[in-house]
């Protein structure tokens, strides 16, 4: 074995971890966006704000009406008539240091505001993450490879090559329930590896409790730990007393998220996501539609978001032979997902970029492809090593420039472009800019500002509209293409 070689399941060395804490320490330092997510994510923090000022969990009536349509956000309880948020408890206290100090630092706290601090405060919390996020990944890929440095770049390729690059920075709660899935799948490994332990089922069991805190759709990951737990109980000296360890913590968070849902529902059995009228038929959504969707499209398309996906798939039959249950396990937790997620009305998640649903079960899929940079980097003084090298490296760096372009704008750019094209009589237009990746829409739109430069759907407009028209929508078009980094104003 080489010295530089390690086999899998070691943990990664001191100086591979600091490297990469720097790495993404500097990305995310350097990507800071000057903007807060809006949507979700504010009324979640409506409900941290709740917490700090009034301790209680439950939003005033003005608030939560104020917020949007009846049950969107919020939901009023049938009991008591309060008001509380359909989203995860868990959500909301991710947000509590953040608050908490802004609260210290300006003596007040609002339930929302776009001042500076908040944002910094919510950005530094985001680097938090990224850097546990980061450290757990690296984890996992080491599981499964000897060189860590393909770790490395496995990693880096999965937060920067990806859209996932786009939650590192979003202060929504996407990028807390993707550490914590993160965690689930490497603790859960480690438990199948280490055939039993207490420390690491009480890891998975934290880790999953976590999740769902964050989101009851992440009851769909227990058939994996029940599957990985029953495997292991034949070698456990108690079978009892192992069986005990598996269940008991499990009737322990059904209790807990039942507990929560009939105090905020008033239904222990209610999730809350069906009062609003737009979810009221949770899975009244068109599958083939979705599963489309999800293959295909080209802003929801898991092999256009996560270009690790497709040689992942090539390599699984040789990572299969390997690691068979690792391998049913991420992708059995994939292919459930993405038919869960694809059945319902909102599959593609309103006013998002790329699949936000399968956001923290994407990475295990991903696996496999450390076998490929593996193979690849055994073969690179060959022309067939350095010809699909060369190919893999040039899907990264395409997949790279996408995030950037998507990065330097606003988070929500796409879709207010989308709304004023809608108001002009312009169908092809409104067609040509929907069958475009958003990362090549925000490409030609900083191209647009810097130089005149017209979109390809400004193009079309033109051929459709009179000219006094075409210029206003341009000037519309303009408006709405501000750049989205804290340090620079530049696009």
């Amino acid at each position: 074995m080489n010295a530089d070689s390690a086999p899998p399941g070691r943990r990664p060395g001191p100086g591979l971890q600091v490297l990469l804490g720097i790495l993404v320490l500097l990305v995310g330092l350097w990507g800071l966006p000057a903007e807060q997510y809006i949507g979700d994510p504010l009324a979640v923090r409506m409900v941290t704000w709740s917490l700090l000022e009034r301790g209680r969990m439950d939003v005033p009536a003005e608030l939560a009406q104020s917020a949007g349509e009846r049950g969107q956000y919020f939901v009023q309880n049938p009991d008591d008539r309060l008001y509380y948020s359909k989203y995860g408890e868990l959500n909301s206290l991710g947000y509590l240091p953040a608050m908490a100090l802004e609260r210290a630092l300006l003596g007040r706290l609002e339930p929302f505001n776009d001042l500076a601090t908040r944002t910094v405060l919510l950005n530094l919390n985001n680097l938090v993450l990224s850097l546990v996020l980061a450290g757990l990944l690296l984890a996992l890929a080491c599981l499964f490879i000897r060189k860590p440095a393909l770790a490395l770049v496995w990693v880096l390729a999965t937060l920067y090559a990806s859209f996932g690059w786009n939650y590192l920075r979003a202060q929504t709660t996407e990028l807390l329930q993707w550490t914590l899935c993160t965690g689930f799948f490497w603790a859960l490994f480690q438990l199948w590896r280490n055939r039993g332990g207490g420390r690491w089922l009480g890891l998975v069991h934290f880790f999953l409790a976590g999740l769902l805190l964050t989101k009851v759709v992440y009851v769909l990951l227990v058939p994996c730990l029940l599957l990985v737990g029953l495997m292991i109980l034949p070698s456990q000296a108690s079978r009892p007393r192992a069986l005990f360890g598996l269940l008991g913590p499990l009737v322990l968070m059904a209790l807990l998220v039942a507990g929560l849902n009939e105090l905020k529902f008033g239904n222990p059995f209610s999730t809350g996501y069906t009062q609003w009228v737009r979810e009221r038929d949770l899975f009244r959504g068109d599958l083939w539609a979705g599963l489309r969707g999800f293959l295909v499209d080209p802003q929801r398309s898991i092999f256009l978001h996560q270009p690790l996906l497709l040689p992942a798939l090539l390599a699984l039959p040789a990572f299969f032979r390997r690691w068979r249950l690792e391998a049913v396990l991420a992708w059995g937790t994939l292919a459930i997902f993405l038919f869960f997620h694809a059945q319902t009305a909102n599959w593609a998640g309103h006013w998002s970029y790329g699949p936000r649903y399968l956001l923290a079960v994407l990475a295990p899929a991903t696996l496999p492809a450390l076998l490929v940079l593996e193979w690849l980097s055994e073969r690179l003084r060959t022309p067939s090593g350095a010809s699909l090298a060369a190919l893999l490296g040039l899907m990264l760096a395409v997949s790279l420039w996408l995030q950037v372009q998507v990065n330097a704008l606003g988070f929500f750019t796409y879709y207010q472009v989308e709304a004023a094209v809608r108001s002009f009589p312009a169908p092809r237009a409104l067609a040509v800019l929907q069958a475009q990746p958003f990362g090549v829409v925000n490409g030609q739109l900083r191209s647009f500002v810097r130089t005149g430069t017209f979109p390809v759907f400004l193009k079309e407009a033109a051929r459709e509209l009179p000219p006094e028209q075409t210029a206003s929508l341009a000037d519309a078009v303009r408006q709405r293409t501000r750049g989205n980094r804290f340090f620079s104003s530049r696009l």
